[in-house]
């Protein structure tokens, strides 16, 4: 990016544009770099030029909370700057970045001599940024204590579900002993798997608002995964008029079974109802080995995702357009993919939807 045409220089005239340039020193930050602390002393400002910066604010509990994000174009630091204070944040390298550094004493002076237009100007953008972080800010404790609360939830949950799971997977059993028809002994399997998965479903609940994941790795065939998730979903996609497609998959992966298995309904229910009753509509669930990873896909021919929730779709408490759910399903599935050493990414257009997950190959 050309230092010249960063929307920080423009706020100044052409002539003390140039003169501040020339204070502009480049530096490089490797993923995962502070690039300074909360509590630090506010001696420059930065451009961003090209990568992304986090900033992150201490909570009550100590942990940090991301509270922006910046981005090429974007600056920061400018708050100390101004006023003489310490860091209020924290600035973390969010992949290899690019900035401009400018020390605070060539800036002030500079600003000093300016008029008071482009003093002005200035002060209405950072004031305009300091609002814009400060809602996130807000929404991002909000959303914390949201999280804390469903978590609180999920625990007692667990506490009163395990005596009605206790009690079905024992008549269970019991219906399966008396009655050896295969029929019998299929639909009481489906009963078990399906209490499983309940306590399952809640235990992710539960360590997601922990911020952990527990995995019980071990060798998993995809293609025995793929034949329960076709034979747990083909019922409720011909009710809707819809095919469901499950290529096999003679791919072996380190996987816990239970988790990975969730995600993969997550996203396969997910797309079931973005395609409603739409006359042709599909959704294919498939998998190829590529150089040092597996790639699986689930793929619909839907209307494609709302733009207003791209940015943030993994993010908790996100949903667009559906009557029921908590918006935590992508952001636990998420956390289960990374957790696999793997990610999750997205590509959606008019023409529907494909979710993508890159796994590490087993061994």
């Amino acid at each position: 990016m050309d230092v010249r045409s960063h929307r920080f220089i423009s706020h100044f005239s052409a002539a003390q544009g140039a003169k501040l340039i020339r204070h502009v020193k480049p530096v490089r930050f490797p993923h995962k770099a502070l690039i300074f602390a909360e509590g630090r002393v506010s001696n420059c400002i930065y451009l961003v030029f090209t990568g992304r910066v986090v900033l992150t604010k201490k909570s009550a509990g100590g942990a940090p909370q991301v509270i922006a994000y910046k981005g090429p174009d974007d600056y920061f630091g400018e708050l100390g700057v101004l006023d003489g204070s310490t860091r209020s944040t924290s600035a973390t390298a969010d992949g290899p970045v690019q900035l401009g550094r400018i020390a605070q004493k060539p800036f002030l002076q500079l600003l000093s001599q300016s008029s008071w237009h482009t003093v002005l100007r200035l002060f209405s953008h950072v004031s305009e940024n300091l609002r814009s972080t400060n809602e996130r800010y807000v929404r991002e404790v909000v959303r914390k204590e949201k999280i804390t609360l469903i978590g609180e939830m999920a625990n007692s949950m667990i506490h009163d579900f395990r005596g009605p799971f206790s009690t079905i997977k024992l008549a269970a059993e019991l219906v399966a002993k008396r009655n050896r028809a295969p029929e019998t002994q299929e639909l009481c399997r489906m009963i078990l798997r399906q209490v499983e998965r309940l306590g399952g479903m809640v235990e992710e609940v539960l360590e997601f608002a922990r911020g952990e994941t527990r995995l019980r790795l071990k060798p998993v065939q995809l293609g025995d995964l793929f034949a329960l998730l076709r034979e747990g979903n083909q019922a409720a996609f011909e009710r809707a008029g819809l095919r469901l497609e499950v290529r096999p998959s003679p791919i072996q992966l380190a996987l816990d079974p239970e988790r990975f298995q969730r995600v993969l309904q997550n996203l396969v229910s997910n797309a079931r109802e973005s395609l409603g009753r739409r006359r042709g509509g599909r959704v294919t669930v498939a998998a190829r080995r590529l150089r040092h990873h597996c790639e699986v896909t689930v793929a619909d021919n839907g209307p494609g995702i709302a733009r207003e929730i791209r940015e943030t779709l993994f993010e908790p408490f996100v949903s667009h357009g559906k009557s029921g759910g908590t918006g935590l399903g992508l952001a636990i599935a998420k956390s289960i993919v990374e957790a696999h050493r793997g990610a999750i990414d997205f590509r959606t257009s008019r023409a529907g939807t494909t979710f993508i997950l890159q796994l590490p190959m087993a061994g």
